[in-house]
This record gives C-alpha cells, sequence and structure tokens, in this order.
C-alpha cells in the first residue's frame, strides 16, 4: 500500500523516465543473455565437431603393433585427453593420457560402451571442478572403445569475459539511456509545466498570460491552444463581466442621485411651508409649483428606468409595418407645440429631394415613436435657443461601417442590405469626440455640471434610443454635422420602398 503512495506520488516525467529504463534494461539483459547462450552453444558445438573430427577416422581403422595414437599421429594437447580400452574392458596405459586431478577420471569400459552407443558428446566434471567435453566410440571392429576429451575452461573463461562486457556495456547504456530518456522526456512535457506555471499565476489573477510556443503537431502543444483558446474566452468574459459591474455600480450611484436631486428638493419646499416660509399666496403657490415639477421630474425619471428595465428582459415587441416618414411629421408637430419658437424641420436624407419617400420598418410603432421623441428632445435641450433641428428620412444599403461615428452598438448588416433611415440633425456645439464614445450610456452626460432643473436631461434618453432600436435590430450612429452641430442616424432593416 506505501509502495503504491509513493508511486502515486511520483511526477509524470520521474515515471517515464523510470519506466524507459527498466524497459531498456529487460530488453539488453535479455538480449545479452540470448548473446552469451548463442556464443556458449557455438563454442560446445565447435568443441563437439573437434571430438568428432578426431575420432571418426579411428571408427574404421585396425590398431597396428606399437600404439595406434601415435601412428596416426593425433597430437594430444594439455586441454584434451583420450583413453584407449581393449576388448576385455581393461584401460590401454600406453597409449592413453595419464591419470591428473585436473584431468576427468577414468570411466568404467561399460559406461564407455554405453556412451558409444549414443554417437553424441557430453559433460563431466573432474575432480578441481573443471568441465570436460567426451566423445566415445569403438575402434573399428576390434571390440575397442576410444574415449576423446577436450577441456571446457577456455569456454567458461570466454563466457566469463563476454558477460563482464555485457555487463559493463549493460550499465553504460542504461546510464545514457536514463539520461536521454529524462532528457526527452523533460522536453516533451516543458509545455505542461509551462502550463501549470501559466495556472499558477492565472490562479493569483493574471489572466492575460498565455501558453508560448504551443505546437499543433504534438499533443502537450494542442492541449497548449485549447487551453490559450480557454484563457481567451475567459478573460474576454471576466473582462465583459467587470465591466458590467463597473456600469451597474455607476449606474445604481447615478440613480441614486438623480432620485435624491428631487426628493431634497420636495423636501426642502414642504420643510419651508412647515415653518411658515411660504405663506399663502404667490410664495405658496410657486413653491407648491416647484414640488409638482421636481416630483414630475422623478416620475419621468422612475418611468425611464422601469422602461429600460423592460426592455432588458427582452419582452416581446408589438411588431407591424410602420412608416418612419409619418412618425418624424407627428414627432415635428409634437415638438412645435411644445417649443414654438424652434425651429424644427421635415427634409429628406438629401437636401436638394423635391419629394418625401416613406421609410416602411417592421417595428413597434409606440417605441419608434419614442426613439423620434427622444433625439428631438434631445436636441432641443442641448442647443441654444434658435439652432435649427432637422429630422430627415430615407432610404440606404449597408456598407463598411464609418470609422469616424460613434456606434451604439456592433453593426450585424450584411452589406447591400435594405436600410431605413431616420435621422436627427442640429446646427448647435455638438458632441465633443471625448464623450461621443459614451453618449448611448445609461445616466452618461457629457456635461455633468449641467443644472438638471433646467433642460438637463436624466441621462437616459439616448440609452432608451439605443435599446428600442436595438430590440428592432438595428443600431444608431453619431456624426458630426459638417459646420457644426450633431447627428444622429438610425438604421433599421427596411421592408419596402427601398430605392
Amino acid at each position: 500500500m506505501g509502495v503504491t503512495l509513493r508511486w502515486r506520488h511520483w511526477t509524470l516525467q520521474s515515471r517515464l523516465a523510470l519506466v524507459v529504463g527498466v524497459l531498456a534494461a529487460i530488453a539488453l539483459l535479455a538480449a545479452n543473455v540470448a548473446g552469451v547462450v548463442l556464443i556458449r552453444g557455438y563454442l560446445l558445438d565447435r568443441i563437439d565437431r573437434q571430438l568428432t573430427g578426431m575420432a571418426r577416422p579411428m571408427e574404421f581403422a585396425t590398431p597396428p603393433s606399437g600404439g595406434f595414437v601415435a601412428r596416426r599421429g593425433f597430437r594430444i594437447g594439455p586441454e584434451q585427453v583420450s583413453y584407449l580400452f581393449a576388448a576385455d574392458g581393461t584401460l590401454d596405459t600406453e597409449n592413453s593420457s595419464t591419470a591428473d586431478p585436473g584431468k576427468p577420471a577414468v570411466p568404467t569400459f561399460e559406461q564407455v560402451r554405453t556412451r558409444a552407443a549414443t554417437r553424441l558428446p557430453y559433460t563431466v566434471t573432474s575432480a578441481d571442478g573443471t568441465d570436460w567435453r567426451l566423445f566415445a566410440l569403438p575402434v573399428g571392429t576390434s571390440g575397442r572403445y576410444v574415449l576423446f576429451g577436450s577441456s571446457l575452461d577456455e569456454v567458461r573463461q570466454t563466457t566469463g569475459k563476454l558477460i563482464t562486457i555485457d555487463a559493463g556495456v549493460l550499465l553504460l547504456i542504461l546510464g545514457l539511456l536514463g539520461l536521454g530518456a529524462a532528457f526527452v522526456v523533460r522536453v516533451g512535457l516543458r509545455p505542461l509545466t509551462e502550463m501549470e506555471h501559466a495556472a499558477a499565476d492565472i490562479s493569483g489573477g493574471d489572466l492575460s498570460l498565455r501558453v508560448p510556443g504551443a505546437d499543433p503537431h504534438t499533443e502537450p502543444g494542442r492541449l497548449g491552444l485549447a487551453l490559450n483558446s480557454m484563457l481567451t474566452r475567459i478573460e474576454t468574459e471576466v473582462t465583459a463581466r467587470t465591466a458590467s459591474e463597473q456600469r451597474l455600480r455607476q449606474f445604481v450611484a447615478d440613480a441614486s442621485h438623480e432620485l435624491r436631486t428631487p426628493l431634497t428638493s420636495i423636501r426642502g419646499f414642504a420643510e419651508l411651508y412647515r415653518r411658515g416660509g411660504a405663506p399663502p399666496g404667490p410664495r405658496l403657490d410657486e413653491t407648491m409649483s416647484r414640488i409638482e415639477a421636481e416630483a414630475g421630474r422623478m416620475g419621468v425619471l422612475v418611468e425611464d428606468l422601469l422602461m429600460l428595465a423592460r426592455m432588458d428582459r427582452q419582452r416581446t415587441l408589438d411588431l407591424r409595418p410602420v412608416d418612419l416618414l409619418e412618425i418624424a411629421a407627428d414627432t415635428i408637430r409634437d415638438a412645435r407645440a411644445r417649443v414654438p419658437e424652434r425651429p424644427v424641420l421635415l427634409s429628406g436624407l438629401s437636401d436638394d429631394a423635391d419629394t418625401f419617400e416613406p421609410a416602411t420598418v417592421l417595428g413597434d410603432d409606440h417605441g419608434l415613436r419614442q426613439v423620434a421623441t427622444n433625439l428631438v428632445a434631445n436636441a432641443l435641450n442641448h442647443t441654444p435657443a434658435g439652432t435649427r433641428v432637422t429630422v430627415r428620412v430615407g432610404h440606404t444599403v449597408a456598407g463598411p461601417a464609418d470609422e469616424a461615428a460613434a456606434c451604439s452598438g456592433s453593426i450585424t448588416f450584411r452589406d447591400g442590405l435594405p436600410l431605413a433611415v431616420l435621422e436627427v440633425e442640429d446646427d448647435g456645439p455638438g458632441v465633443p469626440d471625448e464623450h461621443a464614445a459614451r453618449i448611448f450610456e445609461r445616466l452618461y452626460r457629457a456635461d455633468a455640471s449641467r443644472n438638471r432643473g433646467k433642460g438637463g436631461g436624466s441621462g437616459l434618453g439616448l440609452a432608451i434610443v439605443a435599446a428600442i432600436v436595438h430590440g428592432h435590430g438595428g443600431w444608431v450612429e453619431l456624426h458630426h454635422t459638417p459646420g457644426g452641430g450633431a447627428t444622429f442616424r438610425v438604421l433599421l432593416p427596411s421592408i419596402g420602398d427601398a430605392p
């Protein structure tokens, strides 16, 4: 159990290096054992052939008088023996090797005759422990038997030296294989190590880190690419979530401030009346009028917030064909009724157009009317008296985005798609570039110091416009009017009357 736990605690690099080393050791050991066995077998086979070659000529020979072995001229070396047995079973000492403890013991005649019948060499051990290879056969038909032997000491020495050399080479090769395997495994697992370091840094909050040099042709490289892709998505989501939370906190703070301002005014006027600072008459009428105005302003702000909340829930719109030209004309009539001294005009997209062309879209009539009303009110509230406001309606086709324009969202129209256009243009001071990018954010004001009670809006009008237009599949652009001023352009998919 302890060994298993310790093995589980090993690193992958250590496990791979150990497994490679063990497998290599087994393979080398098996190869060396096979080599020693083959060499020993080869040497034994060579000695057997030598003994057979020495003995075969005597199998059919007739021994002459005066010594058989000497007459045949065989040379018996110090590592060889020969024993000649007479027909009566006695040892012919004159033609046999002398007895010696280092030589094999003289077998009995019966043993020799039995071995000769097998016609196979065999191995015996001498008194001093030396192995000998023996071969027995009959001498012609004389009834005699001869036994030849050769020492295996040379075979033992050769195999011993071979084993020593193999052991040294085995250790050397294992050492080199171990180092090579550790190096290769370390290089192969380097991306995993880098991923480990990156994950540790990411857990500390640094989501910008990536696994460097991820090779798509290797498994760790593909894992690194997948990890980088995942980190990119996580970083994007976390960044978006952080920005959303920041906008939410800012929105709550601004909404609280917007609601607190009229409440403070209402509470102040009520306190003034309670203390008798507004006696019945014109002074009291003015106080009540101010309280009513602040309450109405607070009600408008609450209604705008509720509308944005409903839009965020993405409720289903009441879609039907709506003519933007009709909406623009009605909005201009309402604006002239509220501020008759302000010039509010209706025009086509081109100033030299003699006639107006309808622009029909599939949308919610009430929402699109609010879009036009908010844009016209925004132009009237943020431009000096006497500034001309022009509402334009027409058609265009989707094309490349205007990089100089500030957009309320991402553009998703394909090029060439027919679009209906509603523009509100003024000749006022315009919107500074540093504020244009945030002009569609909720409760954002280009002039934070503007008196909210005198012409300043709630900061939600353009945000409502953007939300309604996005709900209809379009977007809003802010352009600088040539000669000065601001132009808000609403672009919506057209369903008819396209050029």
